[in-house]
């Protein structure tokens, strides 16, 4: 009997020291405890929050690259699990009800993508959640360098509150606007919806577009929140906003919106550039004769990251589209799967804290396709600022001005903030 005792009690030893060992190790294991928020130490939880009036499909970009991340076994033993993608209809009590909803039912680790213009951010920082998307809204920013944000675009604010200086967005614009009006000073109008983060998106962007060269006739959150009506009256401005006289150029910071205003603009004969947001082949038709904004590489230009992309898309959905908004959320997603490497690399756990510490230092870069976005000075502004201008030639989308990274930056002029 005492034998017997002294076997159960070496046994029991040999357990405890087993559990003792361990648990000393976990810290540098690289993955976390089951009581993580949205992550078992196997499953990742991820949910969306949008504006399906603009985004509908904006989900699809993320799911597709989380599609590779499981397929592809990216990190051994760990997937991702997409929840729901929820709209949040330009509303911040909806907005916050999605987030608690993603949070606090879900139990989602993460929101990816975010394309709200009124981001909970403080309820999400709370409940240290981190967020990845399209920084339509001040959450992404911070006045200066810091590593406390939870919030990440995936090309950095876009929305400050109170900036001092702002990337160069506007200067492959420039350059092909002053080639094809020959004016060295061309005119230009820029314009939002009629919110509080639209008018400080064209008051911002104003600044980066007169420091690149332009004459900002017109920076305004002109029309309603979607849907609208009727957008005469807001054409007639834009037509007559340069001394009485159509401006040279326009930017249009809203999404479907602009093919409405495009297409009364050529009914107008507007004879100017009219750049959007909207790169999609699907608007190749609506969007004829105006050029897109585009944020990474353009789709005719074919590198192996673009065809590693329309592979990604084309797996998840036959029907899968790339456009501004799904691209936008696939960036993200790669974002935070990046991240997700860094940490496994170094062999630290996998929480939220864990992630929003190492996104907070993180430069991000696809080559040949995105990038690079530098943290935390992109928390301030893009840093730098990559941009390409592509021309909706009736048929296809041509690239007019290259994909170009600029590290200049341009002094805000506050008279743009005081609707001068």
């Amino acid at each position: 009997m005492s034998r017997h005792r002294k076997l159960i009690a070496r046994i029991s030893s040999l357990v405890i020291m087993t559990a003792l060992a361990a648990a000393a190790a976990s810290p540098g294991a690289g993955i976390a405890a089951p009581s993580v928020q949205g992550f078992d130490g196997s499953t990742i939880k991820i949910g969306g929050i949008g504006i399906f009036s603009s985004f509908a499909d904006g989900d699809v970009g993320a799911r597709a690259r989380f599609q590779r991340f499981n397929d592809d076994k990216e990190i051994k033993g760990i997937k991702i699990e997409y929840t729901e993608w929820l709209d949040e209809k330009l509303d911040p009590t909806l907005a916050l009800s999605a987030a608690r909803q993603l949070v606090e039912q879900d139990g989602v680790f993460a929101i990816i993508p975010s394309f709200s213009a009124v981001m909970p951010g403080d309820y999400l920082t709370q409940k240290k959640v981190p967020w990845f998307g399209w920084a339509f809204d001040a959450t992404y920013c911070t006045t200066s360098p810091s590593e406390t944000s939870y919030g990440f675009g995936y090309n950095g604010c876009l929305v400050p509150d109170d900036p001092k200086r702002m990337p160069d967005n506007g200067g492959q614009l420039y350059k092909y606007v002053s080639e094809q009006s020959g004016n060295k000073k061309p005119t230009i109008a820029i314009f939002a919806n009629d919110s509080d983060s639209g008018s400080r998106a064209t008051a911002t962007q104003a600044s980066a577009y007169s420091g690149a060269g332009f004459d900002v006739v017109l920076a305004k959150g002109l029309l309603p929140p979607p849907p609208i009506g009727d957008v005469t009256p807001y054409v007639q401005e834009l037509i007559t906003s340069a001394d009485g006289g159509p401006p040279d150029a326009m930017v249009c910071l809203l999404i479907l919106d602009c093919i409405e205003i495009w297409n009364q603009l050529k009914a107008n004969s507007y004879e100017g550039t009219f750049q959007s947001p909207l790169y999609s082949d699907l608007l190749i038709e609506p969007m004829e004769g105006s050029v897109a904004s585009v944020t990474y590489v353009p789709a005719d230009v074919g590198t192996p990251a673009q065809e590693q992309m329309a592979a990604d898309f084309a797996a998840f959905a036959d029907d899968a589209v790339i456009n501004s908004g799904t691209s936008a959320s696939y960036f993200a997603a790669d974002m935070f799967i990046t991240t997700l490497k860094q940490l496994k690399k170094k062999k630290i756990d996998i929480t939220p804290e864990n992630v929003q510490k190492a996104a907070s230092k993180l430069t991000f870069e696809v080559k040949g396709l995105y990038g690079p976005t530098s943290f935390p000075d992109s928390f301030v502004r893009p840093t730098p600022s990559c941009v390409a201008i592509a021309l909706d030639n009736g048929t296809a989308w041509e690239t007019v001005e290259p994909y170009i990274c600029s590290s200049k930056t341009y002094k805000v002029k506050k008279k743009f903030f005081e609707g001068s």
